[in-house]
């Protein structure tokens, strides 16, 4: 009877095993590749030669992603509707932007997660830069509401802002919605592909 029972037992592991290789090829030959697991591969993969990747950039990020003065009513954060701990979406059926209105067009908040890897950005695939959705909802009407003055004067009237941008990028540097925008797609570019 035992005997009989480790056989079963291996002969349904083997089938186990085997299915799974098989599946794991049918992936591979669809063009799906794992994400790297070492953090150099997926800088490679991520990384702009031009505005490299950071800490201070990143630990910039993180802070701006989790502010909510970005937005126009100072209660909004990006992380209000793409909550980390909530595997960066907001798990309801339409997102709840600026004014407690929920989005018109009746969108959830998709996860940012791995979305430096996305071709296509925003619900509708209207951009395939990450860079124009770590930009989009901070103006958007229905979202954060911010005009880009709005959110540039309250960045340099931070003084511990300031400081940041300039330790990053140099004492020169121009604080503007596109190098916030740069900011947060570190962040996204970085803690949504691995941790911190």
């Amino acid at each position: 009877m035992q005997i009989s029972k480790v056989l079963s037992l291996c002969a349904l592991s083997a089938t186990v095993v085997l299915g799974a290789n098989n599946l794991v090829q049918k992936v591979k030959d669809n063009g799906i590749e794992a994400i790297p697991t070492s953090q150099l591969e997926l800088l490679k993969l991520i990384d702009d030669p031009k505005d490299p990747i950071t800490d201070a950039k990143v630990e910039l990020g993180k802070k701006l992603y989790f502010d909510p003065r970005m937005s126009k009513s100072s209660l909004i954060s990006c992380n209000t509707c793409h909550n980390l701990a909530l595997g960066g979406a907001d798990g309801i059926a339409a997102a709840i932007g600026h004014g407690w209105t929920a989005n018109p067009a009746h969108l959830n908040s998709p996860t940012v997660y791995n979305s430096a890897f996305f071709k296509a950005q925003f619900w509708d695939g209207r951009s395939p830069h990450l860079a124009d959705q770590a930009q989009g909802p901070v103006q958007a009407g229905p979202e954060m509401a911010a005009p880009p003055k709005l959110v540039e004067q309250r960045i340099n009237s931070i003084p511990e802002y300031v400081n940041e941008f300039k330790f990053a990028y140099g004492d020169n540097v121009k604080i503007s919605l596109k190098k916030s925008r740069q900011r947060l797609l570190f962040l996204k570019n970085t803690h949504y592909s691995f941790s911190f």
